[in-house]
């Protein structure tokens, strides 16, 4: 390579390190207090209605939208019924069937939303901030699922002092083996919060989930057609 080719080889090297630096330096930094942590909600918690109802008071802390990296949204979450596992495994048994033509067809378990990771993808999410205490209660809503360290994650923002977490369905929790997954459902219900939370972000927030939510493969049912039977 003659001098003036490397000279100009270095500097536009230079100059790509130097973006990526900048591009580095412009993330914003969130500090968070000892005795809280970050909280990420990509579904039903992104509806504050929801979220304050784990909480059990007002949440009065910032909210922030962000992008988590390496993660794509799925269906992919299976609840069976009675779940021997579940901390309230004490209550009732229940049994669900849609109704259909005269007709009570069972089905075996719901269907929820789930991330899973995926290189070069990301989803559009709500950051919220809750003490450690609020922790306690997340985890004992979120059966099944694993409370996983995103901190690195984040695509917007530094975190500085804390750590951030998402819920991700706990590998093995569920043996789908031995499910019948076409007896799963998705209720419209559920459904319906999530993509009304999104809605109210904004129209291209909606646009963002949708793109990066893969499509589910199992029934959705409106609610009405749904009938519960519960067993003391």
């Amino acid at each position: 390579m003659k001098p003036l080719l490397r000279i100009l080889s270095f500097t536009v090297i230079g100059l790509m390190l130097l973006s990526a630096c900048c591009i580095a330096q412009q993330k914003n930094t969130i500090k968070i207090q000892e005795g809280y942590a970050g909280m990420v909600g990509y579904g039903s918690l992104m509806s504050l209605k929801s979220m304050e109802s784990t909480l059990g008071h007002q949440y009065c802390d910032s909210a922030y939208i962000i992008h988590l990296d390496g993660f794509i949204r799925a269906w992919t979450s299976y609840r069976p019924f009675n779940d021997p596992k579940a901390i309230n495994s004490k209550n009732p048994n229940f049994f669900g069937y849609i109704m259909e033509n005269n007709d009570s067809i069972p089905f075996e378990g719901i269907v929820q939303l789930n991330v899973e990771t995926q290189q070069n993808s990301k989803i559009n999410c709500i950051l919220y901030i809750i003490s450690d205490e609020d922790i306690i209660n997340f985890d004992n809503r979120e059966v099944g699922y694993e409370r996983i360290d995103v901190t690195d994650r984040i695509e917007e923002y530094n975190i500085l002092d804390g750590k951030v977490y998402v819920y991700q369905q706990a590998p093995g929790y569920y043996d789908k083996s031995t499910l019948n997954l076409t007896k799963f459902i998705l209720i419209e219900d559920y459904v319906n919060m999530i993509t009304k939370a999104c809605d109210e972000f904004g129209e291209n927030f909606r646009i963002e989930f949708d793109k990066s939510t893969l499509q589910p493969s199992s029934q959705v049912v409106p609610s009405h057609k749904v009938a519960w039977k519960i067993v003391k």
